[in-house]
């Protein structure tokens, strides 16, 4: 049995430092402090966990390159840098004095064009006229010679006969006159009987050598007709082909109708670079960087201005791991520093990256790969009511995209 010491005195309790006491306080301090940093982390992830943001985003427009159409020397500069200008109004106006002169002179090509399908009109109906009139004037003309050739034919013949005719008569003749002589020399006859017979034979020859002469003009009659006959008949092919004269009267006419389309094409055009000695602004908006001054000579394509128009949007570049939930129609917050907080609206995402349309796109089967996070280009537009007007194209913007895609 063991006994106890009543009168032993207890164990001294223990003594905390005031250093081990501070070191304490400030763990717990810092425990509070980083519990509530990871709290406000969280609750900001919960409370924002339909949204995204990014500060790389600007302010853009549809900024319109104004260039000279013609080439000519700046003849008046009718604004200047930063002014606020209309649709359809007049920046610059180049020299027009060539340009008058070129649609004078295509109004005169027009003008000869014309006339010259006048007249080719004007050919083909007398072409028409001529052609018919030609071939039945030919057809008629052969019609005649060939009646000619008939009839000198008939008159051949009646020579012919004529000649036949005088030729027995001057054989009877001949016989009558030796039968007259031999009677004359016997004395059964007078002489005067004699001269009879001689006078009948000789008018029975002088009948042959007409009637010969006749068959000879006949038959050259006869001749001559029958070349009447050819020469009609070539009238009449020659006359014959209406349908090819015609035709090509009509192909001329085609032809010089063709030339006058192609002469009002030629005012058309010298018109309408008439019409570009005078610059114009294309749509309202500021003239900014003005390229041009009055006197200086320009060319085609030589940029006079650019016109920034009063409607602008904002192109903000997310990472590709932003996207995701982005859709069109999904209200945004756009802060600018010159404007404050203004609201809008997200119209479209680009269809690709912004490296894949830049002017040397990226080709990582070359050399090593390293991955890097892309931008992907968001336009956002003004929601209704927003005042927009002071705003400039490039200027900064933050832009946060409340999220509805799931």
């Amino acid at each position: 049995m063991t006994t106890t010491n009543d009168n032993q005195a207890p164990a001294p309790a223990k003594v905390v430092s005031p250093r081990k006491s501070k070191a304490m306080r400030a763990y717990l301090v810092l425990a509070t402090l980083a519990a509530a940093v990871l709290g406000v982390y969280f609750i900001h992830g919960y409370l924002t966990r339909n949204e995204v943001s990014t500060d790389d985003a600007q302010v853009d427009a549809d900024v319109v390159p104004v260039a000279a159409r013609v080439s000519g020397v700046v003849l008046q500069l009718q604004v200047q840098d930063n002014q606020e200008v209309k649709a359809g109004q007049l920046l610059a106006v180049i020299d027009p004095a060539d340009y008058d002169a070129k649609l004078a002179a295509a109004n005169a090509d027009l003008d000869a064009a014309s006339a010259q399908a006048e007249a080719a009109d004007a050919q083909v109906d007398i072409v028409k006229s001529t052609a018919t009139g030609g071939l039945s004037s030919a057809r008629a003309q052969l019609q005649g010679t060939s009646a000619s050739v008939r009839a000198a034919s008939s008159q051949v013949q009646a020579a012919s006969a004529a000649v036949a005719r005088a030729r027995s008569e001057l054989a009877k003749a001949e016989g009558d006159l030796t039968r007259a002589k031999t009677l004359h020399d016997q004395g059964a006859v007078t002489g005067q009987a004699l001269e009879s017979a001689q006078v009948t034979r000789d008018t029975a020859a002088a009948a042959v050598d007409q009637a010969s002469a006749n068959l000879a003009a006949a038959r050259d009659q006869q001749q001559l007709s029958q070349t009447k006959v050819a020469e009609a008949q070539g009238r009449v092919e020659q006359s014959a082909p209406i349908n090819q004269q015609n035709a090509a009267a009509v192909a001329s006419s085609k032809l010089a109708h063709a030339r006058v389309q192609g002469a009002k094409a030629a005012v058309d055009l010298a018109k309408l670079s008439l019409g570009y000695t005078k610059i114009i602004a294309p749509v309202d908006g500021y003239v900014s960087r003005l390229g041009v001054r009055t006197g200086q000579m320009v060319q085609p394509g030589t940029t006079v201005a650019m016109v920034v128009p009063r409607q602008t949007y904002v192109v903000a570049n997310f990472k590709e791991t932003q996207i995701s939930r982005i859709r069109a129609g999904d209200d945004v917050e756009v802060k600018i520093d010159a404007a404050g907080t203004l609201r809008g609206k997200v119209a479209s995402v680009a269809a690709g990256t912004g490296a894949r349309f830049s002017m040397m796109p990226p080709d990582n089967a070359t050399g090593n790969f390293v991955k890097v996070v892309q931008r992907v280009p968001v336009k956002i537009v003004w929601a209704a009511g927003q005042d927009s007007s002071m705003l400039q194209a490039g200027l900064s913007a933050e832009v946060t995209v409340h999220l509805s895609g799931k």
